[in-house]
């Protein structure tokens, strides 16, 4: 029988993205090898979470603009783009569409009730909005990256989150010298005078497996 041990409490809170949970075993593997004598407690939301007064020592942070100082330690960890992605049977007998006119009309997977489109840019700095005719929505990229697979409509997701499926043929990019603007991911940390350095080296860790992307 294991001996008990008494451990200390890691509390982390991070988005609801299958394309940062799939490094959670290998960061685990690690923090078990560097970290020892650590309870791990993950909370997966969305939700804007209040990083110092509901305790949590490490916070993975989604944002479209600069954060505020808020007296967090903060770590960029990468920016990355917006793809516009269909299933090749979606788009069946048609070509690629290159040109973001071209999609107008076309069948959308939103996140939310009420939108209707994407305001794309291209490398020169030209900016356009499409607009398409919902067809499903889905607040979470899980549900959004399914229904494109299977064939939905056209889906907006973190390049992150579909360049496996892109990769693998089971999707295909839509206008691709388009991106739909882009998403920053942050690490955050309270300032804490005697922070456990097993809780440092587990930031590291999830800094280095999220830049691998």
């Amino acid at each position: 029988m294991p001996r008990s041990t008494a451990f200390k409490t890691l509390a982390a809170c991070a988005p609801q993205r299958p394309d940062h949970h799939e490094h959670h075993p290998n960061i685990l593997k690690d923090e078990h090898r560097c970290a020892e004598g650590l309870e791990r407690l993950l909370n997966a939301s969305d939700r804007f979470v209040d990083v110092v007064q509901e305790g949590y020592d490490i916070t993975l942070r989604d944002h479209f603009s600069p954060l505020p100082d808020s007296g967090l330690v903060q770590r960029r960890i990468r920016t990355e783009s917006f793809w516009l992605v269909a299933a090749p049977d979606y788009l069946a007998d048609e070509q690629v569409p290159l040109d973001p006119a071209d999609i107008d009309g076309w069948q959308g997977l939103f996140a939310a009730q009420g939108e209707t489109g994407w305001t794309l840019q291209n490398k020169e700095g030209a900016s356009l909005a499409v607009t398409l005719q919902p067809r499903y929505y889905a607040n979470e990229g899980a549900g959004l990256l399914a229904a494109a697979i299977a064939g939905l409509g056209i889906a907006c997701l973190p390049s992150s989150m579909c360049q496996s499926a892109v990769r693998s043929g089971a999707l295909t990019r839509v206008v691709p010298d388009w991106d739909a603007g882009s998403v920053t991911i942050t690490l955050l940390m309270p300032h804490r005078r005697g922070q456990l350095p097993s809780v440092r080296v587990v930031a590291d860790l999830i800094v280095e497996q999220l830049k691998r992307d």
